[in-house]
């Protein structure tokens, strides 16, 4: 596939010389507060499998978060989508 050209975020944001006001939104999400010290706790046991289960659980719980929270900015804080019937596919 061959492309001219790329678009980035900043291709969304109207120039500092427009003249127009404009926003941009974000949030951060975490799961894993403390997650270091867990995974320390059991590499120095020499528990692998534990430090990776840790470590794929806060992954895991972040990502759903940031999923959930996507959906309620856009259904129902913002409501630009508010019928929206996507599925986590």
């Amino acid at each position: 596939m061959d492309q001219d050209s790329f678009l980035s975020q900043a291709d969304f944001v109207a120039p500092l010389n427009s003249g127009k006001q404009d926003y941009i939104g974000a949030f951060a999400v975490s799961a894993g507060f403390g997650q270091e010290e867990v995974c320390l706790k059991f590499l120095s046991e020499q528990d692998d499998y534990s430090n990776i289960m840790v470590k794929a659980l806060t992954d895991r719980l972040a990502e759903a978060l940031a999923e959930y929270l996507h959906v309620w900015v856009r259904k129902e804080l913002w409501g630009y989508s508010p019928d929206e019937t996507l599925t986590p596919e």
